[in-house]
């Protein structure tokens, strides 16, 4: 999603997108037979193959229920939405974002499975904050990641912040520098700065208005600490 804004030559942030993870056995699925299958020593081609045709049900009655949700709060014509399922991935496409679902197993675990959900390609931010939108995804989302359109020093966030003699906003950052983390009182949320991206991160699951709620507490309790050139956009 480009952000919208007034001076486009300031605006810093490029894309938005929104991820949410969990893990799970694969001998957990439905069609996982204890008496003929076992579960994969390695994360092989063939055996990502297998956990495909594992997830494929349940990839499309995910994408079954929000295929349906998304048609009905947001009016969508038959050319406007699609779904697809393939490879282990669920997509639904429209002509306002993509959503997708991916199943992969874990390299040094490969007996079980991690499930990704990304919502990216958003048209606009009004689209994240709209209630029908939102009823519509629900809450599948931990983080929400800015990609900066250049690099950013993370020193100089670090330097800001401790500047600043206020006891609600914390910093931690390693020696190196290659990022930070900024806690505000009060807001559930951790916000990670690396050169060229932040994220938003949530404890548990919500929907795409909730993190960008805590990225706007983000931006209001920044205030002077942030480059003076280099001004995060409201979105």
């Amino acid at each position: 999603m480009k952000t919208d804004g007034q001076n486009l030559g300031k605006e810093l942030i490029d894309t938005v997108s929104f991820f949410g993870r969990e893990e799970g056995p694969v001998k957990r699925f439905h069609d996982f037979d204890k008496s003929r299958h076992t579960a994969p020593k390695f994360a092989s081609d063939r055996a990502q193959q297998f956990l495909a045709r594992l997830a494929e049900p349940e990839l499309y009655e995910w994408g079954e229920e929000r295929f349906s949700a998304f048609r009905d709060s947001m009016g969508y014509r038959r050319k406007e939405i699609a779904l697809v399922v393939e490879g282990g991935t669920g997509r639904i496409e429209s002509k306002d974002f993509t959503i997708e679902k991916r199943y992969s197993l874990i390299e040094d675990s490969p007996d079980r499975y991690l499930a990704e959900t990304e919502l990216l390609e958003a048209s606009s931010s009004n689209l994240l904050e709209d209630a029908s939108f939102n009823g519509a995804v629900g809450p599948l989302f931990e983080c929400m990641r800015c990609l900066f359109s250049k690099s950013v020093p993370v020193e100089g966030i670090v330097d800001g912040l401790e500047e600043v003699n206020d006891d609600s906003l914390s910093v931690d950052y390693p020696s190196t520098c290659d990022h930070c983390d900024v806690r505000i009182e009060n807001v559930n949320a951790v916000f990670r700065f690396e050169a060229i991206s932040l994220e938003i991160r949530f404890p548990g699951f919500g929907t795409p208005r909730q993190l960008i709620d805590s990225y706007r507490t983000l931006v209001e309790n920044l205030g002077d600490t942030w480059p003076a050139e280099e001004a995060l956009p409201l979105l």
